[in-house]
């Protein structure tokens, strides 16, 4: 956003935002939690990490869910910034309307 004039496509922007983060959480959720990484064989070094995927996956799955809870609220928030704004940019012109000479033809 450049200027106050783009508040319109403030939430296109911040839906895409969203996206982006909900696409990052399930990537993580699928792929860096997986638990067949460490379990190829029974003599594996690394297999005792399997068993810290199932924590990590559900820490992802609830970063996800207070991530989508707090970006809501941020963009209710500022769909009634806006809505305000808007009104105040209809009363101001309203009430200077009188005062503001009109340019010439």
């Amino acid at each position: 956003m450049s200027s106050w004039d783009d508040l319109e496509a403030l939430p296109a922007r911040m839906a895409d935002l969203a996206q982006q983060a909900d696409e990052i959480v399930r990537h993580a959720r699928a792929w860096v939690c997986r638990r067949d990484g460490f379990e190829p064989s029974p003599v594996c070094v690394l297999r005792p990490l399997a068993a810290a995927m199932d924590p990590l996956e559900a820490a992802f799955a609830e970063l996800g869910r207070r991530f989508e809870d707090q970006w809501r609220d941020l963009t209710d928030g500022l769909r009634r910034a806006a809505a305000d704004l808007a009104a105040t940019d209809v009363a101001t012109a309203r009430d200077l309307g009188g005062l503001i000479p009109r340019s010439a033809p």
